[in-house]
């Protein structure tokens, strides 16, 4: 009876360290995988909602920059441990939050017929969605690099 409940305990002593092991290493992989989980969530609403860029319907666009404002809030929500990954989500709830904003000055001048506000509006959206592509590439290249890493 003694060596059964001994080895249970080394059993469970090593069975737990090799948990904790497990979770450390895979933080920096969590959290990217957080992150890309908010990013595409809200390309999906997006897209579903102006059927792929293809819909002029005023309200369905302000749905899509509603669903921008809340992956801003969900983005910034998010814990993150790792300084390069604080700083891709810094640029995706600040492009989320520009994009929003953007999307709903450009429909508030359009409904006014306001021209030079939409062109105004107009630009900063493009400003604020400019560094989309770059940010995607990056946060995959690096969550990549540490997946690739981490399983060394």
């Amino acid at each position: 009876m003694y060596f059964s409940v001994r080895y249970m305990f080394f059993v469970s002593l090593a069975a737990a360290v090799s948990l904790l092991s497990v979770s450390c290493g895979d933080t920096k992989t969590q959290e990217c995988n957080q992150i890309i989980q908010v990013a595409n969530k809200v390309v999906s609403e997006a897209n579903e909602l102006t059927n792929g860029g293809q819909v002029s319907n005023p309200q369905m666009v302000i749905q899509t920059a509603d669903a921008m404002k809340k992956a801003s809030q969900e983005m910034e929500a998010i814990e993150l441990k790792d300084k390069q990954l604080q700083n891709y989500q810094a640029g995706f709830v600040s492009m989320y939050r520009d994009t929003s904003q953007a999307t709903r000055d450009f429909i508030i001048a359009s409904e006014k017929k306001d021209r030079q506000g939409a062109e105004i509006a107009s630009s900063k959206l493009q400003q604020a969605t400019a560094s989309e592509k770059q940010l995607v590439t990056d946060i995959n290249t690096y969550c990549s690099t540490e997946v690739a890493t981490e399983e060394q």
